[in-house]
């Protein structure tokens, strides 16, 4: 797996830490699992396709709380315990 520069930089999750694990642990059919290695992506990811393919556009709007919600959960997933993410 590749290293996270932000993480490898400053020993913090990103928002999209577990992304590549998440990835695999679908791809292995383990949902439950995928879930729980980065829960914010594993909802946040198919609600963005889901409105992009209905509106095959993401208005400036819909980007900037996209932005805020990545890094509201890239702040929040630091406080939580590494057994949770």
């Amino acid at each position: 797996m590749l290293t996270c520069p932000f993480h490898w930089l400053t020993g913090l999750n990103c928002p999209f830490c577990g992304a590549q694990r998440m990835v695999v642990a679908l791809l292995h059919g383990h949902l439950a699992e995928a879930f729980w290695l980065n829960p914010g992506l594993a909802i946040g990811g198919p609600l963005v396709g889901a409105w992009w393919m209905w509106k095959r556009e993401i208005s400036s709007r819909a980007a900037f709380v996209i932005l805020v919600f990545s890094l509201i959960w890239g702040v929040v997933r630091n406080f939580l315990p590494t057994s949770y993410v």
